[in-house]
């Protein structure tokens, strides 16, 4: 796993200038390794869910890869102000497409990806994904996720 490499070579890197006296480098090189998936199944995300995003990042520090359910060309003009935010506050962002994006593609792509803090989600109902029930224990599609899930909405 090519990614787990990088990811450690970063956080050592951060170690060492951390170590040196050189906080805001290392704090700038640890920064880079937290990122919040955002996902959308939608053209046009709920503009709830893009303020949701963009509040997380700035209180994790992390920045946003995105994974899209829709096709590359059909980028819609509110995610791209989205993604001008993103770059006007310092973040890093990336944008995978997977047209026809189901939730098991969403589980392994987190497990994947080793600088992914949490998935965000706008509804569980848009997955087919009951929400937890009355009794305390979580559902069992819960148990293979490998970061805290947030939802946005409901509905």
């Amino acid at each position: 796993m090519i990614s787990v490499g990088v990811h450690l070579d970063k956080m050592f890197t951060a170690t060492t200038f951390a170590e040196a006296g050189e906080f805001d480098t290392a704090r700038e090189l640890a920064r880079e390794l937290r990122n919040i998936l955002l996902v959308l199944q939608a053209e046009d995300p709920a503009p709830d869910v893009l303020s949701t995003a963009l509040s997380m990042m700035d209180r994790l520090e992390a920045g946003v890869e995105i994974l899209s359910g829709m096709p590359a060309e059909k980028v819609s003009p509110l995610l791209t102000r989205f993604l001008e935010d993103v770059a006007k506050k310092g973040k890093n962002s990336r944008m995978i497409h997977r047209p026809g994006i189901q939730w098991e593609t969403v589980v392994g792509y987190a497990s994947s990806v080793p600088d992914i803090v949490c998935i965000l989600v706008e509804s569980l109902e848009k997955w087919g994904l009951n929400s937890f029930p009355k009794r305390r224990h979580p559902p069992p599609w819960s148990n293979r996720l490998p970061c805290p899930l947030v939802v946005a909405a409901a509905g």
